[in-house]
């Protein structure tokens, strides 16, 4: 007997459209969000120092290279096979940890290949932190909080 319903062949875990985000600029500071959870708690400032192409990269940062390759592996659900460019940042996250390396993501945005520290998720277009601020009354941050926030200049 035939199986009436049959089950998929293929299953598909995440979306095939991509919204590819532009190249950041040297010498600009954008919004990252650690580990990618947005969240203000989260939010850090990158200055980008240097954006290069692929052999450029691997000439100049021959270790973060063999990282990003290994990454690139064991992350398959995240990281592109290939990247255009390599947006090497300040990150300012600490002192020994301040380089910050992000490469394309499958959804064409730029995530850092940090093990621990500098792997964040890059707001080139400021669409995270615009979302974060559109929907801070439905965060659970309480009225004291959002005022602090306020005040400190976070929003």
């Amino acid at each position: 007997m035939k199986n009436k319903y049959p089950l998929p062949t293929r299953t598909v875990l995440y979306s095939h459209k991509k919204h590819i985000q532009p190249v950041p600029e040297v010498g600009k500071k954008y919004y990252c969000f650690d580990d990618g959870k947005i969240r203000f708690s989260r939010l850090y400032i990158v200055e980008i120092k240097e954006v290069l192409g692929q052999m450029q990269f691997k000439k100049k940062y021959p270790e973060q290279f063999k990282q990003w390759l290994e990454i690139s592996k064991s992350h398959y659900w995240l990281y592109s096979r290939s990247s255009d460019k390599f947006i090497v940042a300040n990150c300012n996250e600490s002192e020994e940890h301040s380089l910050g390396v992000f490469v394309r993501t499958k959804q064409g945005g730029w995530f850092g290949i940090g093990n621990l520290f500098n792997c964040g998720e890059l707001d080139i277009d400021r669409s995270n932190y615009n979302w974060l601020i559109n929907h801070l009354n439905e965060l659970l941050y309480s009225e004291e909080e959002k005022e602090r926030l306020i005040k400190e200049n976070t929003i």
